[in-house]
């Protein structure tokens, strides 16, 4: 019988194709399922991932109080989520009202209440919320700011000129010094309230700026260390300071500072708030719902 007819020829065609063609579409089953299994358990993998990202929790005010004789306050603002932070010293003197609707400084509420009744008035008065308040003595900061080093200040426009002379740098106001040594620079200048105030804010202002990479880790580790601290802070609460500044920082936020807005009332050694101070206080504090109080006047 002869064999390469045509007939056998598409005989023997036909009867490969039974054989190849279902092995042929098994095998793509078999890698597309593959595929799909692969995926599957890539997807299992990583459902069980957290997602690091700001919550509430991670945009705050925080009133940090120098203990002593004569107090300095410093209210900081941070926004993990809008990448900011707000470094804003606040005179003594500055005008708060009362929880019983009378006025009185700053200054005299914590003498005669504590860091948390002056951290109350204050925020009543400015119509914001300040979730956190921290005193320590001029030590306590030092040991809290001891690990940040040493930064780089420009007190022009900062200090005045007299006071610049006083201090030797007339001619170079660019000076560097640790935060935790601020008080020996405000002594060599020689200056008060609101001078003071506004040297205060340049030095933080500038160390969240030029150490924030190391904030995350020393401001927590230092208020760890300090001893005596006046605070409502807890152990929890020292945990989310550190992972808002850690998000603050992978977020490349940024800094700004200066001196609470206000008029200095020299005739009765006041620092007063205005309109002005309020509409800073809903822009730039997260300001409560609700009508402020004024305390200008």
């Amino acid at each position: 019988m002869r064999m390469n007819t045509p007939r056998a020829f598409w005989l023997a065609f036909f009867l490969t194709l039974a054989v190849v063609v279902p092995l042929l579409g098994s095998f793509a089953l078999w890698a597309v399922w593959q595929q799909a299994d692969q995926a599957l358990r890539a997807a299992q993998s990583t459902s069980g991932l957290r997602i690091q990202v700001p919550t509430g929790e991670n945009t705050f005010n925080l009133l940090a109080a120098v203990a002593g004789e004569d107090p300095a306050f410093v209210l900081v603002r941070l926004d993990a989520a809008g990448g900011t932070m707000e470094v804003r010293t606040v005179p003594a003197d500055s005008v708060v009202r009362t929880t019983a609707g009378s006025y009185t400084t700053l200054r005299d509420c914590y003498a005669d209440a504590g860091p948390g009744r002056a951290a109350q008035a204050l925020a009543d008065t400015l119509g914001i919320e300040v979730r956190y308040y921290l005193a320590a003595t001029r030590a306590g900061w030092g040991t809290i700011a001891d690990g940040l080093g040493q930064v780089r200040v420009n007190l022009e426009g900062v200090a005045d000129p007299s006071s610049l002379a006083r201090a030797g740098l007339e001619e170079d106001p660019v000076t560097q010094l640790a935060p935790a040594k601020l008080d020996e620079l405000l002594q060599r200048l020689g200056c008060a309230s609101p001078e003071t105030d506004r040297v205060r804010a340049a030095v933080w202002t500038a160390a969240a700026r030029q150490k924030a990479q190391q904030l995350p880790t020393v401001l927590p580790d230092g208020i760890r260390a300090a001893g005596g601290l006046l605070t409502n802070l807890t152990a929890l609460d020292i945990n989310t300071l550190a992972e808002t500044l850690e998000f603050w920082v992978n977020g490349q936020g940024q800094v700004d500072g200066g001196v609470l807005p206000g008029a200095w009332n020299a005739r009765d050694g006041r620092y007063e708030f205005s309109d002005e101070t309020l509409a800073f206080a809903a822009e730039r504090l997260g300001a409560q719902s609700g009508e402020a109080e004024s305390a200008a006047g």
